[in-house]
């Protein structure tokens, strides 16, 4: 087809059957022969042929006219090929601008790991595949962010989205929240498996040569990159802060497109990473500078709190000290006054009209005598803080064989029963067997016509268990709501603070107090202490009253 009788295709105007190659709409290129021979016939095999005849019939003449037209080829293909390296190139310049306007003033490490991996996956530039960001930390790394297709199918779809949506620089950079969460969490499972130690041979390598190290499948490799990338050579970037401390790397790989990565766009790729390092280091030194404030400020207000408690003991201690002195000057007149009126009533008469005015005195006295023990205990309740691991059995033991000899005078039987191997509990001795005879006393007082009283022990549940019960006339349920407030007493000699003073006691050991009552059948009182987790030692307590 390429000769019409003496005349050639490439030398024939106007002429439709002369050039198949013509498509609808390029008609125009049939009148136009120079336009047609620069479009069309240039790259067509028949001029080729054409002129390859007329050099075998006619000479070299003809034989140049090929030479030049192969060679013009082949310059076009390597300015086309230089044209594509300058729009890569423009993409990269234009992206590395981008990224740095876009990291300038940003401080969170999410953001900046999400942006630096966008800049190396988008675009044509770089295009990588899929990208994983590992930090630096404790002597080791650890999977941190990952972006990218997980296979095939989802690619193609992403690719598609991106070209739909038609989305500049701008929009790629824009930090997502919601989509940083979503790629956080389709690679979760991997991320959880790439944690390596800085030993590793491979990331040493990176190290020491501070540079990016392509990694081929042959390399020798932790079996987590083995599984993940499956003969799919990958490259490693590492971050270096400006004293050269390792801050992370990240992982690029094309195992969809294959693409292979040149020396020039490996340089370029450093130049981004120095970029994303500065930002990297900026976003690490602040939240270890917002810890460190925020360590500073809870230690700031731990030491308000304690200087305030401080001084709150000291006031309460000074206090405490106080009322001691206070209730040691008022109980040796009370003790002269109520012996001093014994010693008169002993020389009256029956007869004598004083007697009675005497034994009033002595009953005020007792009163005044019971209410000073009470605010003593009381005060030492409060202000004794020493706490040691006590035998609960020993201190019930003891109350039992002191109490007893009281009990039978007003015909109330004392019964023991002792769980064997107690567990220790912490807390105060005095403290403790205070809390307890307040509850003895108060079940004695409640059968003045004699009884049964029931001392008992045992452990449940982590906790050591008092049990005191009692065979007396029970009480009210309107006292049973009072019976722990400060200063409520049903009878005529107390002040009101023994049973209050015991829950204070029970409570600040981190246990807990309860009575349960039946009318004309008696109550029980149960102390629940919690069980020492120190086999011995000494602990002061200081959280006061």
């Amino acid at each position: 087809m390429a000769k019409f009788g003496e005349n050639y295709c490439w030398t024939i105007k106007d002429d439709p059957s002369v050039c198949p190659f013509i498509k609808p709409g390029e008609e125009h290129l049939l009148g136009d022969l120079e336009r047609r021979n620069r479009e069309k016939c240039i790259e067509c095999e028949e001029l080729r042929n054409d002129l390859k005849k007329m050099a075998d019939e006619k000479g070299n003449f003809f034989q140049a006219f090929q030479t030049i037209l192969d060679e013009s080829s082949k310059r076009e293909q390597t300015i086309i090929r230089y044209g594509r390296s300058l729009e890569i190139k423009e993409e990269m310049f234009d992206m590395l601008v981008h990224l740095s306007t876009s990291l300038k003033l940003v401080l969170d490490v999410d953001e900046i790991l999400y942006k630096g991996l966008v800049a190396f996956t988008m675009g044509s530039s770089f295009g990588f595949n899929r990208a994983i960001a590992l930090l630096a930390g404790n002597k080791k790394l650890k999977g941190y962010f990952a972006i990218g297709p997980k296979d095939q199918e989802e690619a193609l779809f992403i690719w598609k989205e991106l070209t739909e949506k038609n989305l500049t620089v701008q929009d790629l950079l824009r930090f997502s929240p919601h989509i940083f969460s979503k790629e956080k969490e389709k690679f979760s499972k991997i991320l959880e498996r790439l944690e390596f130690n800085l030993s590793e041979e491979l990331f040493k390598n990176v190290f020491k040569a501070e540079t990016i190290l392509r990694v081929s499948p042959e390399d020798e490799m932790p079996s987590a990159l083995r599984d993940f990338y499956r003969g799919t050579p990958f490259w490693v970037i590492p971050f270096f802060s400006h004293l050269k401390r390792l801050l992370g790397v990240i992982l690029l790989d094309n195992f969809l497109t294959r693409k292979e990565v040149s020396s020039e766009e490996m340089r370029v790729m450093e130049i981004f990473a120095t970029e994303i390092s500065l930002a990297l280091e900026r976003g690490l030194t602040y939240e270890e500078l917002e810890e460190k404030v925020g360590t500073l400020e809870e230690a700031n207000v731990k030491l308000k709190e304690h200087q305030e408690l401080i001084m709150k003991l000291r006031a309460e201690a000074s206090i405490g000290e106080m009322v001691l002195q206070l209730t040691h000057s008022f109980k040796n007149p009370v003790i002269a006054i109520g012996g001093l009126a014994w010693v008169l009533k002993k020389k009256t008469t029956a007869e004598n009209t004083n007697t009675k005015y005497m034994d009033a005195i002595l009953e005020e006295a007792v009163k005044l005598e019971k209410t000073l023990k009470d605010f003593v205990n009381f005060v030492k309740t409060r202000y004794l803080s020493g706490k040691s691991p006590l035998d609960i059995n020993k201190v019930v033991e003891l109350l039992y064989q002191e109490k007893r000899a009281k009990g039978k005078l007003q015909g109330v039987n004392f019964h023991l029963n002792l769980a064997n191997d107690l567990p220790m509990i912490l807390g105060n001795e005095y403290q403790l067997y205070n809390c307890i005879e307040n509850i003895v006393n108060n079940s004695i007082e409640a059968m003045p016509e004699g009884g049964e009283l029931f001392l008992e022990t045992e452990a449940q549940d982590g906790f050591v268990l008092v049990g005191i019960k009692d065979t007396g006339p029970g009480i009210s349920d309107e006292v049973m709501k009072n019976l722990f407030q400060p200063f409520f007493t049903t009878k005529t000699i107390g002040s009101g603070l023994g049973l209050y003073t015991s829950k204070e006691i029970i409570e600040k050991m981190g246990g807990n107090i309860a009575v349960s009552c039946e009318r004309e059948k008696g109550c029980r009182v149960t102390i629940m202490l919690p069980i020492s987790e120190k086999g011995g030692g000494y602990e002061q307590d200081f959280s006061g009253g």
